[in-house]
């Protein structure tokens, strides 16, 4: 087991090396989706950003299921932040409501989460409006 408290204050009694370790590859992917980013590669960025995002989902049900409802939070809002970074804005705007939803949700990341998903709506009318549907004869 480790720590009971994550450097944050956020509660990890229950926490074991499997989680841990999926913790830290989650941090890789996200790292080197970043990475990929930068240089220029959209695609295999994306790729990983969607494969981080399924890590955090399943690290937030376990948290649920230990009753660490704060970390649960903390690891989807992760999941929303990654799947908006593969570009699946449906996902991380319905990731943002589930987590506002919630009525244990302390008000910085309430507040944190609605500036998010705000944003991520805007951006997603932005990049609508931006498309153009052809038909074809």
């Amino acid at each position: 087991m480790s720590s009971q408290l994550s450097p944050k204050g956020i509660d990890r009694q229950g926490v074991d090396a499997s989680f841990e370790a999926d913790e830290a590859l989650k941090s890789n992917l996200i790292v080197h989706a970043r990475l990929l980013s930068d240089q220029q590669q959209p695609d295999a960025a994306a790729d990983r950003f969607a494969q981080a995002a399924e890590i955090e989902e399943r690290l937030s049900a376990r948290c649920t299921a230990l009753g660490l409802q704060e970390k649960s939070c903390v690891h989807l809002f992760s999941a929303a932040s990654c799947w908006a970074g593969a570009g699946n804005f449906h996902a991380a705007i319905c990731l943002g409501e589930q987590i506002q939803a919630r009525t244990d949700l302390p008000l910085r990341l309430r507040q944190r989460v609605q500036e998010f998903t705000q944003l991520l709506r805007q951006r997603r009318s932005q990049w609508g409006a931006g498309l153009v549907l052809t038909g074809t004869d």
